[in-house]
């Protein structure tokens, strides 16, 4: 094992740490990082050739085209207000029950993720139309913003996931499976949820309330209303499933459906289209900024040969699958308190998948176990990002009390971590179909 080489690969994690630290952002943290390291060890002329041409090559593959589509598609959700009629929707169908509003939310942010694809966006818009309504019928805000905090991050494991495109660019797997992969732990994670809702409830009932229950044919009505957005996310998996088109031609399919549907309730102007495309814009920037740094970082991470050192570390433990993987996700948790989602997805990932392909786990199911790991991370004090956004729209509430009403949310990301790797079928099952 070549000790230099984890020396100067816990350098540079700690430089982009550092940097972080200062506020600098991830993208240029470990653009500034990767440069000055790979000059160090390869001299100025290769590092200046690296800068030229790596952010070219990071952005223009075509596993990244996707991206901008599937945030657009979100974005005009959002604009037409397709929000509103979810959580009208979710509550129609538990809002009579004890914590009805809350699992309406979490029913809602899983409804709009299969058109958004981003745990913030799902987790901010929620929070503006959800938090005030929990707190006019009397929720406590511990349970609001906790139920907001955790519904959001079923944004990234949703299909169509920003975060699993990601993953599928930073190690070339197939973001049909991936997608695929998806979709059992989304639904657990929905169960889950709804039950810890109703758990918590049991210990502090004072803490939540029960709404009245619709007549049927409202309750017929409003679930009719979201149907055009169910046949948007089935009309793009059925495609992906039986071939029809690609992720980035599926995603170009969802742009059209969505705004097709805006046209049709007469929802269609120029401001939606400017509010929704400079939005697409904003977030495709600030995702392509991070790539562009991540792919002039890894060239360091390369050159270090820490990636190698870390497999071969390992392999000399003699770790099964299920130790490699326990590691893993102890690591993740950690960073979680610590870094944001896509700091710890694009750090980790180049070090951690040799490590995976060389233990013989499959790299769709690691895909899948690792946005969970970093999704339990969004909604993990102190960092977590969710926690910041919710903060951000309901200001009177302490971030202690987002943190406290986090906890049964965690407790279920917990068993749902667990029930995948003991039953990695849950997530390979639906992949196997299309290979």
């Amino acid at each position: 094992m070549d000790i230099s080489s984890l020396i100067n690969g816990g350098i540079s994690f700690a430089a982009v740490l550092c940097l972080m630290a200062l506020n600098i952002p991830i993208g240029i943290s470990m653009l500034i990082v990767g440069f000055i390291g790979f000059a160090l060890i390869s001299g100025i002329d290769p590092a200046i050739v690296i800068l030229g041409t790596a952010p070219f090559e990071a952005v223009s593959k075509y596993t990244l085209s996707v991206m901008p589509l599937f945030v657009l598609m979100g974005n005009l959700a959002n604009s037409a207000n397709l929000s509103r009629n979810l959580y009208d929707a979710a509550y129609s169908v538990v809002g009579h029950y004890k914590g009805g509003l809350a699992m309406s939310t979490v029913g809602a942010c899983a409804g709009f993720g299969m058109i958004c694809g981003s745990s913030i966006a799902t987790a901010a818009t929620m929070a503006q139309m959800a938090g005030p309504e929990m707190k006019r019928h009397g929720y406590s805000d511990a349970l609001a913003s906790g139920s907001i905090a955790a519904g959001g991050t079923l944004g990234i494991i949703i299909p169509p996931s920003v975060m699993l495109v990601i993953y599928a660019y930073l190690t070339e797997q197939s973001i049909q499976e991936l997608f695929f992969a998806a979709l059992f732990p989304g639904v657990i994670a929905v169960v889950l949820y709804m039950i810890a809702i109703r758990i918590y409830l049991v210990f502090f009932p004072e803490q939540g309330a029960q709404g009245k229950k619709m007549k049927l044919l409202d309750r017929i009505y409003s679930v009719w209303k979201v149907t055009p957005v169910f046949m948007i996310f089935t009309i793009i998996m059925t495609g992906l499933y039986i071939g029809i088109f690609t992720a980035t031609e599926s995603a170009a399919v969802g742009v059209v459906l969505v705004l097709a549907l805006i046209i049709f309730k007469g929802q269609l102007n120029f401001e939606v289209l400017r509010n929704a495309t400079w939005s697409t814009v904003r977030t495709v920037g600030s995702l392509y900024l991070i790539v562009i740094g991540a792919s002039v970082f890894n060239f360091l991470i390369t050159v270090t040969q820490l990636p190698f050192t870390v497999v071969e570390f390992i392999n000399s433990l003699n770790m099964t699958p299920l130790g490699i993987i326990l590691v893993i996700c102890a690591i993740y948790l950690v960073l979680g308190t610590l870094m944001d989602s896509l700091a710890m997805l694009f750090l980790t990932i180049p070090v951690f998948y040799p490590v995976i392909v060389d233990a013989g786990i499959d790299p769709i199911w690691f895909g899948i176990f690792a946005v969970l790991v970093v999704e339990f991370g969004l909604v993990s004090p102190p960092v977590g990002m969710n926690l910041f956004v919710i903060k951000g729209v309901l200001q009177n509430v302490p971030l202690k009390t987002i943190w406290f009403g986090t906890i049964p949310f965690l407790m279920a990301d917990i068993i749902r971590i667990a029930l995948i790797i003991i039953f990695p079928a849950i997530c390979l099952y639906l992949p196997n179909l299309i290979r």
